[in-house]
């Protein structure tokens, strides 16, 4: 059986203060794998390096119809409420038995669920590492937290009260096994190991760079001459008339602490407002991707940029001129261009600007293309591993806010729809992703799918999702949702 693309983890945080001083009840939460049920808080290998294979971390059992082979699952059974003893309900005049409401759920196809004592670092040796390994191995891994606001997504991607995130814990990983083979360098002198660090959110279906302006910097997802996603911000003409096009602010660490304190700069600048939980929720997908490089690379890549500013300098000389030569020379009759009577021939000058644009654009074609022959290259599979975080925004009802919830404004309901818009889509990536599809359709649905387009599609590219849950019997609506939408997940 190959390995699985999609790792699906389900992560049970503790009840809360609030939930606590509001006393509301637990949801009766057990974890079970082939056995039945189990009182294991956490499933784990017996070797901590173990890979992401399923089948090397427990033996598979029959899956449900519909599900891949399973490691793990989750029962979850809501509190009695006052209606489990309504007998009868009057419906039309009539008096009718009441139907028993089904309070015993059961989901399938997770490779962990981690209990309620499962700290941080014991989740990312557990559930992250094995991504940490893949980057290091050259490969791109992504890591997506999702749930409902409150649930415990940022404070598993990012930490909170002094509790490392699955970024600080990935970043000092990194850093260490950059730092044991920094001796180990190719025959090409590459310079030691570098984290080269982008972090944006999208809000509202806009893209916005965190590390550049505070935040305020939106920016453009396009997709490039190469058939690669670009995320661009202004354009520049210098003086020569040589146009730039800005990129995405990429902020080179050399350390553990640098890589973190940029961390920190970023989520600074997230956007957040109320929810259906609280008023400080994070209302925007944030991206964050952390790429081991060497400034080889860089130095190659700022060449092929500045090599690509040069081609479109010498096209617009080479295009405005033969538009003005077209211009003089023709006239348009009846919807056709037609040479003008007398028209001035070209000039000598003309024809030998016309020429030099011809010879300097067929040379900085060759040298762009060995600027971007050589920066993929770079490191002999050493360098260019990626990992990205994804820290998705809470999965809400667009509606007016329910009993015991913050009530919404028409901005933050259409916050929520195009939350919601943007996760319905990621599903159907997610089924691509699993499937080995190269079609980009897909990922056109919305702009979150559309930035992770290329990391999804890479070279034996790797996805965890992590489903963080409340114990809360006032949250179980939302609980299901979040199971029902990882088990669709797990099933791909």
């Amino acid at each position: 059986m190959p390995k699985s693309r999609l790792s699906v983890h389900v992560r049970i945080r503790p009840l809360t203060g609030n939930e606590l001083n509001r006393g509301d009840a637990k949801l009766k939460l057990e974890i079970t794998n082939e056995k039945g049920p189990s009182a294991t808080k956490i499933l784990t290998p017996p070797n901590p390096n173990e890979t992401s294979s399923v089948d090397e971390i427990i033996p598979a059992k029959r899956a449900p119809r519909g599900l891949t082979t399973t490691t793990c699952g989750l029962n979850l059974t809501t509190p009695r409420t006052d209606a489990d003893d309504v007998k009868f309900v009057e419906v039309l005049g009539f008096r009718v038995p009441k139907s028993k409401p089904r309070r015993e759920k059961s989901y399938h196809g997770f490779r962990r669920v981690a209990a309620e004592d499962v700290d941080n670092a014991e989740f990312f040796r557990t559930s992250v590492s094995p991504a940490v390994r893949a980057a290091l191995a050259g490969r791109t891994s992504c890591v997506f937290a999702y749930g409902h606001t409150g649930a415990g997504k940022s404070h598993t991607i990012l930490g909170v009260d002094g509790q490392p995130g699955a970024v600080e814990q990935a970043s000092a990983a990194l850093f260490e096994d950059m730092t044991a083979h920094e001796g180990a360098a190719p025959a090409e002198d590459d310079g030691p190991p570098l984290l080269q660090v982008r972090f944006g959110e999208i809000y509202n279906g806009e893209f916005y760079d965190l590390l550049d302006d505070g935040g305020a910097t939106r920016c453009h997802v396009r997709e490039d001459a190469d058939g690669r996603v670009r995320i661009r911000a202004g354009t520049r003409v210098g003086a020569d008339g040589t146009v730039s096009t800005g990129y995405q602010t990429a902020r080179v660490a050399r350390s553990h602490r640098e890589a973190v304190g940029i961390v920190e700069t970023g989520v600074a600048a997230r956007r957040v407002g109320s929810s259906g939980v609280h008023d400080r929720s994070s209302r925007s997908h944030a991206v964050l991707e952390l790429e081991i490089v060497s400034q080889r690379m860089i130095d190659l890549r700022e060449e092929a940029e500045r090599l690509t500013s040069e081609e479109v300098r010498i096209g617009h000389e080479r295009d405005t001129l033969e538009v003005e030569i077209h211009a003089r020379q023709h006239v348009k009759k009846e919807g056709m261009w037609v040479v003008r009577p007398g028209a001035e021939p070209t000039t000598r000058e003309e024809a030998t600007t016309l020429r030099r644009c011809k010879a300097e654009s067929i040379r900085v074609e060759e040298q762009l293309l060995a600027a971007k022959t050589a920066a993929a290259a770079a490191g002999n599979g050493r360098y260019g591993g990626t990992l990205v975080f994804v820290d998705l925004a809470g999965s809400e009802h667009a509606g007016n806010a329910g009993e015991g919830e913050l009530p919404k404004t028409a901005a933050e309901q259409g916050e929520c729809r195009e939350i919601n818009k943007s996760l319905g889509a990621l599903g159907g990536c997610f089924r691509a992703q699993a499937a080995g599809t190269r079609s980009g359709s897909c990922y056109r649905g919305s702009k979150l799918t559309m930035v992770l387009r290329d990391h999804l599609r890479a070279p034996q590219a790797g996805t965890t999702m992590v489903a963080a849950i409340s114990p809360s019997a006032f949250h179980a609506a939302r609980t299901i949702q979040t199971l029902q939408y990882a088990q669709l997940v797990a099933g791909y």
